[in-house]
């Protein structure tokens, strides 16, 4: 099996990006399954993709023993989750949420050979004691948490090909060293690098004996586009900017579902094909529709239950997709019957439950809207 795999939270910055992600992946018809990992303290209440399997996964955006905020921690805990809960097997393709696909990739990895895009601003030399894996003086502090350091590391970076077996090796340890280079690692302004997974990563697969084969798989929108030849995937870290400079398009501060102004020229091809994935997701999809306390939700034909003490599986014949529900989200879905607004709903939770009205609703509207994305309900 081929799996895409991106690792998120709920938040309606993410959502865009996974829409956007989604539709990239559906246009070039890339084979295998999309799934978008959703860290999350609401595991009832995933947020709506049309061809991703959400899969919730434990938050782990603030470190349980430095208090370290950093909400890419969230990336090998639900790996980890993922590849044990799960139990996939085969190749993995591991992108960030701000990737889009513009071709399909293609190649496949067998364990013990991953493959990377090359790191083509970040050099390694040889491997000692006073460089750990070759990363350089400042990450002398390894020699304290590694058995070994001699070890060369390949300096790559997402898109990642790496296959299930080799993912279970490697997430406990890389989410342990994420912690740790977090602890030690600063930049010339003193601050936190927020590339310490990526460094991370790397010794975590070091040390396992990974050593992965550079490839040309996704180009950062801060490369000139030789950099990174015919690569499928693109990777808009940084802004777009119009040959004279303008800027078209930045994920810091786009605003979702808004098309972007074709008239500006971007300054690379990557660009252009950028705007134009974007632009034609806007046009085919649409602002997504937005459950509110009036819609009244209604059972899809062929949902199938399944009921454990006071929780329920929801599983979709049409789609192959599923849903777990808790005790709170049976309670809403017992009461979809197209008959009810969600006001109403949450009525009748409220004083089942004796809770405040309007946090029940609110709750309603969230739950709702996850079983709409994932096709177990029509709105009304």
């Amino acid at each position: 099996m081929f799996y895409t795999v991106f690792s998120t939270n709920d938040s309606p910055y993410m959502q865009w990006q996974s829409d956007l992600l989604e539709h990239s992946w559906k246009r070039v018809g890339q084979e295998g399954v999309l799934i978008r990992l959703v860290a999350t303290d609401k595991p009832d209440q995933l947020p709506a993709q049309k061809h991703a399997h959400c899969f919730a996964t434990k938050l782990y955006d603030v470190h349980p023993d430095t208090g370290d905020a950093y909400v890419i921690y969230n990336k090998p805990a639900s790996l980890l989750e993922w590849v044990f809960s799960d139990k996939p097997e085969g190749t993995v393709l591991l992108l960030d949420p701000d990737c889009v696909f513009r071709g399909q990739v293609t190649r496949r990895v067998t364990p013990g050979r991953p493959v990377g895009q090359d790191w083509i601003d970040f050099r390694v030399g040889p491997a000692g004691a006073d460089s750990p894996f070759g990363l350089g003086d400042r990450f002398s502090f390894l020699n304290e948490h590694c058995a070994r350091t001699d070890l060369s590391i390949a300096p790559v970076m997402v898109p990642t090909l790496i296959h299930t077996s080799d993912l279970r090796k490697i997430c406990a340890r890389w989410l342990q060293l994420c912690g740790i280079v977090r602890n030690h690692l600063r930049n010339a302004e003193g601050q936190k690098v927020w590339e310490s997974d990526m460094f991370a990563y790397l010794a975590a697969c070091a040390e396992y004996g990974l050593s992965h084969e550079p490839a040309s798989l996704g180009i950062c929108t801060n490369w000139d586009s030789a950099k990174a030849p015919d690569c499928p995937v693109i990777h808009y870290c940084q802004p777009i900017a119009a040959a004279d400079g303008t800027s078209i398009f930045s994920k810091f501060t786009y605003e979702p579902w808004k098309c972007l102004d074709t008239m500006l020229e971007p300054q690379t091809d990557y660009g252009r094909d950028l705007v134009e994935i974007i632009n034609d997701c806007v046009n085919t999809n649409g602002p997504p529709p937005i459950t509110t306390s009036a819609s009244r939700p209604r059972w899809r034909a062929g949902v199938m239950e399944g009921r454990v003490l006071d929780e329920m599986l929801l599983e979709n014949t049409a789609n192959g997709g599923s849903i777990w529900l808790s005790g709170s989200g049976k309670a809403v879905w017992e009461l979809c019957d197209g008959k009810l607004r969600i006001e109403e709903i949450g009525t009748v939770l409220s004083q089942r439950f004796a809770a405040g009205r309007e946090a029940i609703v609110a709750d309603v509207v969230l739950t709702v809207e996850a079983l709409r994305g994932a096709g177990f309900v029509d709105i009304n």
